[in-house]
């Protein structure tokens, strides 16, 4: 007796340990577990069940460009992974319901600071039309069984003030992404990385250690998926837009390709030694400075314009000394121990490599079109070769590579 009341508790207490969003509040939050979804997508979307569209109490009412704060109750966060933020028009959605996504973030989603909270947060960008939704938090955990998590609330969007031309936005309005979907589905994410999403729409941050980053080449997902085939696709956008139509729906085809591959060309091939958060500016050279404080570290969207989906390959300008603990290949590259966390070193301007925990990073290849200044240094810039395309202000992060747990 005592045995099974212990494995009761045992079992109850690693589930409440699991992630569950609290804010915004979801719908039928008494009924809501924090399990992920089942596996044959039986529940999806938005974990159904009974009475699973219960409004809470409180309305969330979010004016375009407003900051909203993402929030969570337990604590197994399973090693971070990538999750994204979409609406759909649908107050009760089903498979068949088109989700537009409006944030996505790539690696570091969740994950716990030293007060136990998050840094993650959002904003609904210009496009999205005034009325009531449903929002949907998806999660791809990094560690652990292949999974996906989705909570969902009912929340009502306010206008906001722009200066864009009712063209604009428009053109805006058609142009975010549809909902990523897998595990679910019969496509099946790879464990042990931070799944780059095909898709992941113009405002896109990357918050996890860089190293976990899954490499741009590889698939983001294996299988042929028996719905959310929309999502799983490389390019394009979503046929739906903010007016609510559901013309294009997110339920894909069992003709979608078996592998999925995450080509550089659609999505923010971020680099795997690098956090970031990109910010659109007319400028064709980025310049990026460290900023270790906390609530630097949450989201941060510009009014005006979208974030890029570019590669986050770090650049600098300056040098510093190398310390003494280090050694200097032929190449420039640097092996063995580091003495300043988070520092960069740009070799030859063609390739990078930072110090984490303690040590030298394997060499990472500069993306192309860009280029970085020799040397050693905190602050850097990345800069476009005469090739690249626009290239858009980005400001690099210097985050605690050693606080990330499972």
């Amino acid at each position: 007796m005592m045995f099974n009341l212990m494995v009761a508790l045992m079992g109850a207490s690693m589930v409440n340990a699991h992630m569950i969003m609290s804010n915004p509040t979801p719908y039928s939050k008494a009924t809501l577990n924090n399990s992920p979804l089942a596996a044959d997508g039986s529940d999806f979307p938005c974990k159904l069940r009974d009475n699973a569209f219960e409004a809470p109490a409180t309305e969330t009412i979010l004016a375009v460009g407003e900051n909203m704060k993402l929030a969570f109750e337990g604590s197994a966060i399973h090693g971070g992974g990538s999750c994204q933020i979409s609406l759909t028009k649908d107050l009760q959605p089903s498979k068949s319901s088109s989700w537009q996504v409006i944030k996505s973030f790539e690696g570091g989603c969740p994950a716990l600071n030293s007060n136990g909270d998050t840094d993650l947060s959002f904003k609904v960008p210009e496009g999205i039309s005034a009325g009531k939704y449903t929002l949907a938090w998806t999660w791809f955990n990094r560690i652990g069984n292949r999974e996906m998590y989705m909570n969902c609330a009912p929340i009502t969007v306010t206008g906001g003030s722009s200066k864009r031309s009712n063209q604009e936005l428009e053109k805006r309005a058609a142009s975010f992404p549809p909902l990523f979907v897998a595990n679910v589905n019969g496509c099946t994410t790879t464990e042990m990385v931070d799944i780059r999403f095909p898709n992941p729409g113009e405002y896109i941050d990357y918050l996890g250690v860089p190293a976990n980053l899954a490499p741009a080449s590889d698939p983001v997902c294996k299988g042929t998926p028996t719905f959310g085939g929309a999502g799983l696709a490389a390019s394009g956008s979503s046929s739906s837009s903010s007016s609510g139509s559901n013309s294009g729906s997110d339920s894909g085809s069992s003709s979608s390709s078996a592998v999925v591959e995450s080509t550089p060309s659609a999505t923010a091939s971020a680099s795997e030694s690098s956090s970031v958060a990109a910010e659109s500016t007319p400028t064709a050279a980025a310049s990026a400075s460290a900023d270790p404080a906390p609530e630097a570290s949450a989201s941060s969207e510009p009014s005006e314009s979208p974030k890029a989906s570019l590669p986050a390959a770090p650049s600098f300008t300056g040098s510093s000394s190398v310390p003494s603990s280090s050694s200097s290949s032929s190449s420039g590259a640097l092996t063995g121990t580091c003495k300043t966390e988070g520092e960069w070193n740009c070799i030859a301007g063609t390739s990078f490599q930072r110090c984490a925990q303690g040590t030298w990073s394997a060499t990472q290849q500069m993306a192309s079109g860009t280029e970085c200044g020799p040397g050693q240094s905190a602050d850097f810039t990345i800069m476009a070769t005469k090739k690249a395309r626009h290239i858009s202000s980005m400001r690099f992060r210097k985050r605690n590579l050693g606080s990330h747990h499972v």
